[in-house]
């Protein structure tokens, strides 16, 4: 269940839902037109700390957010599952691509091997001589791997020949090229070697540089099962205990300013390659530290690129701060948010040249570092004639959307301050220009933070709460004891909370055996399903397995209920009562609840 439960840590429902529908606050919850039915009154609620939906209209229906994309997106389980872990970062491992997988990283394990004796060699006394003239010490290049690749085009497809390697597999790992006569030749040649690691410490591609300046410059391994650069961050193998411990991941651009980094004691650097951040790098850097800081280039800090670049950078880190907040735990709690800082450089001196040239000063920029919207709101005015009105007004346009969709109430009032004074106009007249979000006006910002689910009836305190144990346990009855099948036509998929759970009973009902089961599942729900099979029934409970049956299943229809009548009482102002056609569900779930408490007794 590891690649489910990865992508659910990385989910946030309101956040997920948001991207399909447009929601409204109501009380606690979120509230919108279901987009499964038609109808005028909205009837669909989003509660994000059950991190639940549910269609009290025509549906009546609900789940997680698997469920939701599941019927929204007309897919599987096993689908959904690769659509949210493309989404949210997680590698979902193929069990049939696995061995393959492993060629591909002992491809280039031995590739990177050969290149650092290349580097060692007399041909690659050249790539030794550009690297001290870099302030690359030998413990560096070391650490890091560096190798050369050498200048003939068939140097490591004769080495990994001669040790009897399949040749295809270097073909898939991007690191030999087949022609269209079908022969082989290496793909990189003559270039400085920067194997590329993921956190795990295993080699995914490679970087390679030129040393006499020729474009390109730099290129990367294509694409591979292995490796894409947008998922990429270089370094993070070696910075990932530094970044967690410090609770501050720095980003540089290039391999050299990381490496250059961690030469001097800046452990908890990581670079980019060259991109603007994308969703699943910053995936990686979320579970391990909550602030950041980007060191900009300040050649381009300015530029039109590096600006839009930059705006991408943030809007990732805003959709975490809604997708990724840790949980709560108590009203007076409030875990550690995402804050992104921007560091600009000195003109004509990148983070590897201050590195080597003043450690101290290095040090002093990135504390120094100001917050995205300090940054951004001058940089972005300065494009636009702030003596004319007319440019007042553009500025106002560009930066406006950005400040009234930031964090929360007091960082927009913050910021709206500082746009006004950039701009030398009222703070009201810049609302009335770009307008500001209202009270309770949903906007991707406002989602509040994930909390713990509220506790379970007869579940442990101490149960990973990323299980649900009532659940498992009455999956485990039906599928250990084929003699209760009759006693479940009182369940339905909608009595279950996790995805996981409701697919397996689906196919459970539609099944005779576990093996037919097993072959309708997907193959991420395997391990789930033997978990399920091999449960320990019998200190659970003292009662036979009907009785225990019984209980469990009024224990979920309980649940269900409860949820359901909470869901039914959402209005638009919580001191009202609720709408007369509501009365008779309200007052028939009642009595259900009631009439489930006295079988207790």
């Amino acid at each position: 269940m590891t690649d489910v439960n990865d992508i659910k840590d990385r989910l946030d429902i309101v956040d997920v839902v948001s991207g399909y529908v447009t929601l409204r606050k109501a009380g606690r919850n979120f509230k919108a037109v279901c987009p499964f039915h038609t109808e005028k009154t909205p009837s669909f609620i989003v509660n994000p700390e059950r991190q639940s939906w549910h269609c009290f209209g025509a549906c009546a229906t609900g789940g997680d957010a698997f469920n939701f994309v599941m019927r929204k997106e007309g897919l599987g389980f096993g689908e959904t599952l690769r659509l949210l872990a493309d989404k949210t970062g997680v590698t979902i491992k193929e069990r049939r691509d696995e061995d393959r997988t492993d060629f591909l990283f002992q491809a280039n394990q031995e590739a990177a091997s050969f290149y650092q004796n290349v580097l060692a060699s007399e041909e690659g006394r050249a790539g030794r001589k550009y690297l001290a003239e870099r302030g690359v010490d030998a413990p560096t290049s070391e650490a890091f791997q560096i190798g050369i690749s050498p200048r003939e085009r068939d140097g490591l497809k004769s080495h990994l020949s001669g040790l009897g390697f399949n040749l295809d597999h270097a073909v898939d790992a991007g690191l030999l090229h087949r022609r269209e006569d079908d022969s082989l030749r290496d793909f990189f040649w003559g270039r400085l070697m920067f194997p590329i690691h993921d956190r795990r410490g295993r080699i995914v591609g490679f970087g390679a540089r030129t040393m006499d300046g020729s474009d390109p410059k730099y290129i990367n391994t294509p694409g591979t099962r292995v490796f894409n650069k947008r998922d990429t961050l270089y370094g993070l193998h070696r910075a990932a205990a530094p970044i967690r411990e410090a609770d501050t991941a720095v980003i540089v651009e290039g391999y050299m300013d990381a490496m250059a980094a961690h030469q001097y004691g800046f452990q908890n650097v990581v670079a980019s390659m060259g991109t603007a951040l994308t969703e699943r790098q910053v995936v990686q850097l979320r579970s391990i530290a909550s602030n950041y800081v980007l060191a900009l280039d300040p050649d381009t800090a300015g530029q039109e690129a590096t600006l839009r670049s930059l705006e991408s950078s943030w809007r990732v880190f805003e959709r975490q701060r809604v997708g990724g907040r840790q949980r709560s735990v108590g009203p007076l709690y409030q875990g550690a948010q995402l804050k992104l800082k921007i560091t600009a450089l000195p003109p004509g001196r990148d983070p590897d040249q201050v590195i080597r040239e003043d450690p101290k000063e290095w040090e002093r920029l990135v504390s120094k570092a100001v917050p995205f919207m300090e940054f951004l709101i001058p940089a972005v005015a300065s494009k636009y004639d702030l003596s004319d009105p007319q440019g007042k007004a553009q500025a106002a346009q560009a930066l406006g959307p950005l400040v009234v969709s930031t964090g929360n109430a007091v960082e927009q009032e913050h910021y709206l301050g500082k746009l006004s004074q950039v701009l030398d106009v009222s703070v009201e007249a810049l609302e009335a220009s770009i307008g500001r979000p209202r009270a309770g006006r949903p906007t991707a910002i406002q989602v509040p933070r994930r909390a713990a689910p509220a506790p379970q009836t007869g579940v442990s305190p101490l149960l990973d709460d990323r299980r649900d144990l009532l659940e498992e346990y009455l999956l485990a009855l039906l599928l250990q004891r084929a003699d209760l099948k009759e006693r479940a036509g009182a369940l339905a998929p909608q009595h279950f909370r996790r995805a996981e759970n409701r697919e397996v009973f689906t196919q459970w009902h539609r099944c005779s055996t576990i093996e037919e089961v097993r072959e309708v599942l997907d193959d991420s729900l395997h391990d789930h399903l033997d978990h399920l099979v091999g449960f320990e029934l019998s200190p659970i409970e003292p009662w036979p397995a009907e009785d225990a049956f019984d209980e469990c299943l009024r224990r979920l229809e309980q649940r269900y209920l409860k949820e359901y009548q909470e869901g039914l009482l959402v209005t638009e102002d919580v001191t009202l009562p609720p709408p007369r056609d509501l009365e008779e569900p309200i007052v028939s779930v009642n009595a259900r609840i009631r009439e489930l408490d006295s079988q207790r007794d």
